[in-house]
């Protein structure tokens, strides 16, 4: 295979071998980049636990404790059931910084930014 198509001119395996310094380079960006995920990147730490007093401020968006039902969680999705929904304060979750709230009848499914566990364990003991 010709690098260009005129006689006379070098291959493309022999300006592969005559330019030697790429696969170096290729290898040197590859094991940088293996050293930085080793040894600098570190995954976000999870937030601190949420106090007695938030946990409140988030029954109090809900409705108050008479009107949530119970509390549960699949995986970052927390699942509320409700005895009234009128009585949820949605613009006030927002607010907070809650995703993909969504309304099914009494219940409202939604992602908090921070570790809300406390809730569930609230309602589940």
């Amino acid at each position: 295979m010709r690098l260009l198509f005129f006689t006379g001119e070098r291959t493309y395996l022999e300006w592969l071998n005559d330019v030697y310094w790429w696969p170096v380079i290729l290898c040197v960006l590859i094991i940088l980049v293996g050293l930085y995920f080793i040894f600098l990147y570190k995954p976000k730490p999870k937030t601190s636990k949420l106090t007695e007093n938030e946990v409140l401020a988030i029954v109090n968006l809900f409705g108050g404790d008479g009107n949530i039902k119970s509390v549960s969680k699949t995986g970052q999705r927390f699942k509320v059931e409700l005895n009234k929904i009128e009585d949820c304060n949605l613009e006030g979750l927002k607010d907070l910084g809650c995703t993909g709230i969504f309304i099914s009848g009494l219940q409202v499914k939604l992602i908090f930014p921070f570790d809300a566990d406390a809730l569930t364990e609230k309602y589940n003991s």
